[in-house]
């Protein structure tokens, strides 16, 4: 019976065990690139540096020199967006952050180019592979999704909806990570 009761401990324990969900963008030193493409297309991902304590990247709609420009990105340190910048400079933050590597039930407000402050609710868990979301605001359900990770943190693969009841698509694939 103490051996049941031993092994019946270890393997709750061993399943209530998470991995780590933060992507390590201190990994991505400037210069850096990371490819991903998905059904539209490729995206590339470059890493610029830090402004103060966050790590910025420029992102950009294909691949090679002529890849056009499409905005920029601020994470924290575990790979949390701060704020996004559009290629004709329209920004949008997200206080205290968006709660992309959060675990858990994460409030932040989404604070639109035109100054309209959005209640938002991220639902993050991790999974076995990476972790898997859900994202509510005013209208509720916003997106859902799941992202398979590497040991960086960096998504390989994963799925999105943006809104209820749609189809579930791919959402990434990575093609490319090259480190500086």
């Amino acid at each position: 019976m103490r051996a049941l009761t031993l092994v019946l401990a270890l393997f709750f324990t061993a399943n209530t065990v998470h991995a780590d969900i933060a992507w390590k963008v201190d990994r991505f030193g400037p210069g850096s690139v990371m490819v991903m493409k998905d059904r539209s297309g490729a995206m590339t991902h470059v890493a610029r540096g830090i402004e103060g304590n966050l790590h910025v990247f420029d992102v950009y709609d294909g691949t090679g020199g002529s890849a056009d420009f499409v905005g920029r990105y601020k994470t924290t340190a575990r790979g949390d967006v701060v704020e996004t910048v559009a290629f004709d400079g329209a920004v949008t933050r997200f206080v205290p952050n968006r709660c992309n590597r959060t675990e858990g039930t994460c409030r932040f407000t989404m604070i639109h180019p035109d100054g309209f402050a959005e209640p938002r609710t991220r639902v993050t868990r991790a999974t076995r592979a990476g972790l898997r979301y859900r994202e509510f605001g005013l209208d509720g359900l916003m997106a859902e999704g799941a992202l398979e990770l590497d040991g960086n943190g960096a998504a390989k693969a994963g799925w999105t909806t943006d809104a209820p009841n749609e189809e579930r698509r791919l959402r990434v694939r990575r093609v490319l990570v090259a480190l500086k």
